[in-house]
């Protein structure tokens, strides 16, 4: 390790700390016109989006879209995507997403397995299953496991797809959430 590293680390954080007293504080404005816009699920935010979109929908409703969006979707939901994976242990993990899971599948699968033309994919989770089991929109947010057995992750999901997310303990040999895991 480099030896100026610590000393580096320390000024940067005394630094950052005295800039930090120096500046003034100032709260929210509550004159900010769209603040009501925070609201993502709130009535009024929902119907300024609905009417956005409608706008949006009037502009798109010719042929020439419809056909560009029917043929975009196709692309979308192809099965013959190829997988992107990461390795994790011995196996290839993949999140996939079709017209029959827009969730979203987390699996995986072997080396061996993902080198042929169909490789046969282990489910690890299913996202859309969880969302009806749960009543809940959970999107994708990605994961993070603990090297080097792979055995604990902690598998991050947004409700509806907002920046915030839940991060959850997953637990990878049952392939279920931790009852009273970490959340």
């Amino acid at each position: 390790m480099n030896p100026c590293l610590p000393l580096t680390f320390m000024l940067l954080a005394a630094n950052a700390a005295a800039t930090a007293a120096d500046t003034p504080t100032t709260a929210v404005s509550d004159s900010d016109p769209y603040q009501w816009l925070e609201d993502v699920g709130g009535d009024k935010a929902l119907d300024w989006v609905r009417a956005r979109n409608a706008e949006s929908a009037s502009i798109n409703n010719d042929l020439a879209f419809k056909s560009l969006q029917a043929d975009l979707r196709a692309i979308l939901d192809s099965d013959a995507r190829i997988p992107y994976v990461s390795k994790m242990g011995e196996f290839y993990y993949n999140f996939w997403t079709d017209a029959a899971n827009p969730r979203g599948l987390w699996r995986r699968t072997s080396l061996e397995q993902y080198k042929t033309d169909s490789p046969k994919w282990e489910l690890v989770l299913d996202l859309d299953a969880l969302n009806k089991k749960e009543g809940e929109n959970w999107v994708w947010h990605g994961s993070s496991c603990l090297k080097p057995e792979y055995t604990r992750c902690l598998i991050s999901l947004s409700r509806g797809g907002a920046d915030a997310d839940v991060s959850r303990e997953f637990d990878m040999p049952s392939k279920a959430f931790v009852t009273d895991g970490f959340v």
